[in-house]
C-alpha cells in the first residue's frame, strides 16, 4: 500500500492506502458496511461503524449503517459475509458496495503511570457482483497519558493523568472517529467529482 500523511508528520497519523483503478471506471453509488466478526468489544464496534457511516455519507451518495444492515441482513435471511448472500442483498438495496471493517489491534493498557488506548482498523471497499476489491485503508490511532515521575510532586500528577484517560468513555469513540476520518481522506467524493457522473 501506498503511504499517505496527513500535516503533521507523526507516525500515529500516517495512513496506508491502495487505490484500484476499477474504483474510477465503475464507483458503487452506495455502501453497506460489514464489520468482520471477531473479539472486539460492541463498544469499540460500534463507535467504528457509527464514524464510518457517518464519513461515507460524505463519500456515495448512501450508506447502510452496521446496525441497519445487519437488520435487513436478518430479514432478507443472508449472511453479509458470504459473496452468494451479498449478492442477493445488493439486490435487493440497490447497494453494490461492500465496506468490510477489520479490527487489527484494540489495546487498552493501563500501568498506573500511563495509559494507552488504541485501535487499528482495516478497511476494503469490495464490489458485491465480483468481489473486487476497489480501495483498501490501514491505520491505527491511540491516545495515551501519564509519565515517569522525576520528583515526589510529579508523581500524582502522572497517575491522574493516566486515570483522566482510563476514566474517559468517550476516548474510544474519539479514537475510532480520528482513524476513521484519515482514513477517509484518501477515498475520492463520488458524489461531486465530475469524474464519476
Amino acid at each position: 500500500m501506498n503511504q499517505k500523511e496527513s500535516a503533521a508528520p507523526i507516525l500515529e497519523r500516517r495512513v496506508a492506502y491502495k487505490m484500484e483503478p476499477a474504483f474510477f471506471h465503475d464507483p458503487p453509488t452506495c455502501t453497506t458496511i460489514v464489520a468482520k466478526r471477531n473479539n472486539v468489544p460492541g463498544i469499540i464496534r460500534r463507535a467504528v461503524e457509527e464514524s464510518l457511516e457517518r464519513h461515507l455519507a460524505t463519500k456515495f451518495q448512501k450508506a447502510i449503517g452496521g446496525a441497519p444492515a445487519r437488520r435487513i441482513a436478518k430479514r432478507l435471511a443472508v449472511d453479509l459475509h458470504h459473496a452468494g448472500d451479498r449478492k442477493v442483498f445488493a439486490r435487493q438495496t440497490k447497494c453494490t458496495g461492500f465496506m468490510e471493517v477489520i479490527f487489527d489491534a484494540v489495546e487498552d493498557d493501563y500501568m498506573v503511570l500511563w495509559t494507552n488506548r488504541a485501535v487499528g482498523i482495516s478497511l476494503r471497499l469490495v464490489r458485491a457482483t465480483d468481489g473486487k476489491i476497489l480501495w483498501q485503508s490501514k491505520h491505527k490511532a491511540a491516545r495515551g497519558d501519564g509519565g515517569l515521575p522525576f520528583s515526589p510532586i510529579s508523581l500524582p500528577v502522572s497517575i491522574a493523568r493516566a486515570a483522566r484517560i482510563k476514566g474517559d468513555p468517550e476516548v474510544f469513540h474519539s479514537i475510532a472517529d480520528d482513524a476513521v476520518r484519515r482514513m477517509m481522506r484518501t477515498l475520492p467524493d463520488t458524489r461531486r467529482d465530475p469524474a464519476f457522473h
